[in-house]
């Protein structure tokens, strides 16, 4: 059935679909909004001028134009000149505080480096003054003692030792004894132990040790390997220089107590113990006391004085600093740590000798970074490695160097040398 409607035939509504009048509108409004950024563009550029208004201009007829005119302009003129020379004046007093805060600087500069060679100066006249200090020490300890201990690092043998040194111990009074204790041998391949241990026993009774690294006070445990060679034996080495318990505590006692014999009979003995700075004297004395008899670190001049330790009721060790005997060149010094990291002006400078002593590929491993050439190429690859960033993403070379020279303290870049008769062998 058709519905009922009261709308006339043949009219149709005038009123818009919504769908349709919102499209219209959105148009509308799009056409503006572009308008209006023609507009903001237009403006910018400087095309679009406000309307100003109006000058007043000077009537024709009027008698004084021209000089009217004259003025106005002489005005202007005058205006733009003083414009100029007050811009003029503000450079000139921008330059002249320019030029005062760089002489400030520059004085302040100079200031803080002579400060800084002030420093530096006291600094050696300290190291000077302890290192005749310890001088004097080991000198006592060497007078004292019946045997004396010269300690090794088994990493490079020959450079802990002073010929000089050892010819003045001969030459003493009473028929001193000298042990070479090649100590560290957990940081050097099982071969290259042995093969020092032969060449050094030419000319003085040598022991190879280990240090013990455990943590108690007292009870430390030690361990032999003297039945056959480390070499031979290249399981049980590898267990024992891998493990924390001293190796050679008893063989050197067992050597020291056939030194102290006179006609057969043990009598009471001295020991001193010498080396160069972080060789591990302190370490090898609490191996053969078997307990924290000795304060032990690594940075450099931790032992200030000298200590007396008894082992038993017949061997009495003496502590004494560690000391660098001959005078070497700066950067080998350095290595020694016989100065703390921080202390170090330039610790980019011994970055080079160990890169002429460790291979290339032991420190790519190492530091898990690319080849290099130099020696600021490697410190710029070991900062991005670390995260050690200056501003703007500048690699801080300075902070890398120290962070190599700390692993070179520690033990973490391995590194040995071969004795003189293999390399005349190869």
């Amino acid at each position: 059935m058709a519905k009922f409607t009261n709308k006339p035939k043949g009219r149709t509504s005038k009123r818009l679909a919504l769908n349709k009048k919102y499209k219209i509108e959105k148009k509308v409004k799009q056409h503006h909004k572009k308008l209006k950024k023609e507009a903001r563009k237009m403006s910018a550029l400087g095309q679009i001028k406000k309307t100003s208004s109006k000058e007043i201009g000077i009537p024709n007829m009027y008698p004084f134009k021209k000089n009217v005119i004259e003025t106005l302009k002489r005005k202007k003129d005058q205006e733009e000149q003083e414009k100029k020379i007050l811009k003029l004046q503000q450079k000139e007093e921008i330059d002249l505080n320019l030029a005062e805060v760089k002489s400030n600087l520059y004085e302040t500069k100079a200031q803080v480096v002579v400060q800084e060679e002030q420093v530096q100066s006291e600094n050696l006249t300290q190291l000077t003054k302890e290192h005749k200090k310890y001088i004097t020490q080991v000198k006592k300890v060497v007078e004292a003692a019946d045997i004396i201990l010269i300690i090794l690092d088994a990493r490079d043998p020959m450079a802990c030792r002073c010929k000089h040194m050892e010819r003045e111990i001969l030459g003493m009074p009473g028929e001193k004894k000298i042990i070479l204790v090649l100590n560290k041998i957990d940081l050097v391949p099982p071969g290259n132990a042995d093969a020092w241990l032969t060449q050094l026993r030419r000319e003085f009774a040598t022991v190879l040790f280990k240090a013990n690294t455990q943590q108690q006070q007292s009870n430390l445990s030690s361990a032999s390997i003297y039945k056959k060679t480390l070499s031979q034996r290249q399981d049980l080495a590898d267990d024992l220089t891998s493990s924390s318990k001293a190796i050679g505590a008893d063989k050197l006692l067992e050597l020291i107590k056939n030194y102290s014999k006179n006609d057969g009979v043990k009598s009471s003995v001295t020991v001193g113990v010498i080396g160069y700075p972080n060789v591990g004297k302190s370490s090898v004395i609490n191996s053969l006391k078997r307990s924290k008899a000795c304060a032990v670190s690594s940075t450099p001049g931790f032992t200030k004085g000298l200590q007396e330790v008894i082992i038993d009721s017949q061997v009495k060790i003496i502590d004494c600093p560690g000391v660098v005997f001959d005078s070497e060149n700066k950067e080998s010094t350095l290595l020694r740590n016989i100065i703390k990291i921080e202390q170090i002006e330039d610790p980019r400078q011994p970055i080079e000798e160990i890169l002429k002593k460790v291979s290339k590929n032991e420190l790519l491993l190492l530091y898990k970074i690319q080849t290099f050439n130099n020696v600021n190429e490697f410190l710029c690859q070991v900062a991005l490695a670390r995260g050690k960033l200056q501003k703007g993403g500048i690699p801080d070379l300075e902070c890398a160097a120290r962070i190599v020279l700390q692993d070179w303290n520690q033990g973490k870049i391995k590194y040995f040398t071969v004795p003189p008769n293999q390399i005349e062998q190869e």
